[in-house]
């Protein structure tokens, strides 16, 4: 997967081209090494270039094919099906071989959720890291909307504003032996396998969103969040409507209280709640962090 180039968009959309590196292992040469798009495939989207220095492989030889994206993903915002492009790679007298390419920015669908954070100084071998919040609610249908716990007086070691992955641990650990994880939000997420992938954590209140509102959760404002976000690069644009009003972060600020994050339409829009960690019942959107 690579990130598309859209510095205008935001800086961490940098484009950076990445490689496959193709090897033969026989104990023959390979000869006329060449690749194409594959029969069938989507082609690659618009801007996007490729460049092979392949041709004739002795044996324990490698060759790279560099793929060197532009503006345009591989599929539209939103589409929760999205078909990666596939390559044809081989010789005249080899097998062949087909990695796949996605060009992916904000809001495309990868690794069972919608992209809303990308990290492109992985190394350009493989794929570029990030964050997704899930395609649905957590719980099934009808959801089910659950408290942050079953008590509002434990202090969990669960503040931090970008981490919610560290805070998701923090919580289940606390309550291990306590709740069962299906009777709160942090354990719903834990349990779910969104998209036949796991790993999905209760997101911290500066992944969701920004303070648009000054409610002083330090999240920053819409121009200058702390940290990329659902709100910013999921709903502003309308990628993710009709959500409930609220959603429960696993960031707590008090024995009693944790943020809630309300998201709406309009880069200037969203606002952050403290709520009731045991009174309030609220819906649950769960993130995960990209494996690549």
């Amino acid at each position: 997967m690579l990130s598309v180039k859209d510095t205008a968009r935001s800086l961490t959309l940098t484009g950076k081209p990445r490689k496959f590196t193709i090897t033969n292992t026989g104990t023959a040469p390979a000869l006329a090494v060449i690749y194409a798009v594959a029969t069938g495939s989507p082609a690659l989207p618009t801007g996007t270039t490729t460049l092979s220095n392949c041709t004739t492989l002795a044996p324990g030889a490698s060759c790279t094919i560099t793929v060197t994206p532009d503006a345009t993903p591989s599929s539209a915002r939103g589409d929760t099906n999205p078909v990666p492009v596939t390559l044809s790679v081989g010789g005249s007298n080899t097998n062949l071989l087909s990695p796949t390419v996605q060009v992916v920015g904000y809001a495309n669908v990868y690794q069972g959720g919608y992209v809303f954070a990308i990290d492109d100084n992985t190394p350009d071998t493989g794929s570029v890291g990030g964050k997704v919040a899930a395609l649905e609610d957590a719980g099934g249908t009808p959801v089910p909307t659950k408290p942050w716990s079953t008590s509002n007086d434990d202090v969990v070691a669960s503040t931090s504003l970008t981490d919610g992955k560290a805070n998701t641990a923090a919580i289940l650990a606390f309550y291990s032996g306590l709740e069962l994880p299906v009777n709160h939000a942090a354990g719903l997420c834990s349990l779910s396998s969104n998209g036949g992938v796991s790993g999905w954590y209760l997101p911290a209140i500066c992944e969701m969103g920004h303070d648009q509102a000054g409610a002083g959760t330090g999240c920053g404002s819409a121009g200058t969040p702390l940290a990329e976000n659902m709100q910013s690069n999921l709903v502003a644009d309308g990628t993710l409507t009709g959500l409930p009003p609220r959603y429960w972060s696993s960031t707590q600020t008090s024995t009693s209280i944790a943020w809630q994050q309300e998201f709406a339409i309009g880069l200037a829009s969203g606002t952050q709640w403290a709520g009731n960690k045991a009174g309030d019942l609220t819906p649950v959107r769960c993130v995960r962090a990209l494996t690549y």
